[in-house]
């Protein structure tokens, strides 16, 4: 059940958002251990990218997201313009992202998961004072059902469009679709659980195991080309995650996510939309405290 944190209005503006979701990005990629993905640390499973890449990618969208925030002065939720000038908002800080990177696909499912949920709340608060998650999940829920038409239209163009005709994993789609409850019940509740008895990192390192038992995740089966490395990983992540709930004991999350990140890396593997959905509750869990 999703307990009713609530968003202050008068502590958030532009600037102050897109500081937050900089923020949240630059977090994201200091933790390690984070099985496959960059790190301070480690580049994981990927040879073409590494922490600085990530620095330099996560700096480059400040304005995107702030722009993202003065949407809705533009348009409101119920006009059929706000999500499709959205995505070309999206669109162009995706351009931006690549020529800071050198054309290398750091953020592109965080530009699209952020961008939406920073243009929702400031919707939202123009109706309202405070915002309670529930209401944020069926504004997005909402505001993304054009998602499902193109689901529909069998679309073959990107791996997760070949993924969903394949396989029927709606992937990136799919999570909005949902209006990110993933993050915004379960997982933003078990992240101040974990924070109220474990460090930040270790917490997120815990969650992270979370969302790739959990997540269909596309990014896995794009790189290992099989549903079945899928269903292998989820059942592996899983068990780590099932047990180390129980003892929330710090050494053993880490050493089981080295463990586990191995694995990842013989297996040329990363999570990337679990890394998506890591960034958002780390952007919530900033924006709620």
């Amino acid at each position: 059940m999703i307990e009713q944190y609530v968003f202050i209005e008068k502590y958030l503006d532009a600037d102050i958002i897109a500081d937050l979701a900089v923020k949240a990005l630059l977090y994201e990629v200091t933790i390690h251990p984070k099985a496959g993905l960059v790190t301070r640390s480690s580049n994981g499973s990927h040879r073409d990218m590494n922490f600085y890449t990530f620095l330099d990618s996560s700096i480059s969208l400040r304005e995107y997201f702030k722009e993202c925030f003065l949407h809705s002065e533009k348009y409101s939720l119920e006009n059929k313009d706000f999500f499709r000038e959205l995505r070309e908002l999206g669109k162009k800080a995706e351009k931006k992202m690549l020529e800071t990177t050198g054309m290398i696909n750091t953020h592109k499912g965080t530009i699209f998961s952020m961008g939406i949920v920073i243009a929702v709340i400031s919707a939202k608060f123009k109706e309202k004072q405070k915002i309670f998650l529930h209401d944020l999940i069926e504004s997005i829920k909402k505001l993304c059902f054009p998602l499902k038409q193109e689901l529909e239209k069998n679309l073959k163009s990107t791996n997760g469009e070949k993924i969903y005709n394949k396989y029927k994993i709606s992937g990136a789609r799919g999570l909005a679709l949902s209006g990110y409850s993933l993050v915004l019940d379960k997982g933003i509740n078990e992240f101040f659980n974990f924070t109220k008895k474990m460090s930040f990192e270790t917490s997120c390192i815990l969650l992270l195991f979370y969302y790739i038992s959990i997540l269909d995740d596309t990014n896995i089966i794009s790189r290992s080309g099989s549903i079945e490395v899928l269903k292998e990983i989820k059942k592996m992540a899983k068990e780590k995650y099932c047990k180390n709930l129980i003892s929330l004991d710090e050494k053993a999350i880490r050493e089981d996510m080295f463990g586990l990140d191995k694995f990842f890396v013989k297996k040329n593997i990363s999570p990337g939309g679990s890394a998506d959905l890591l960034i958002l509750t780390i952007f919530i869990y900033f924006l709620m405290r």
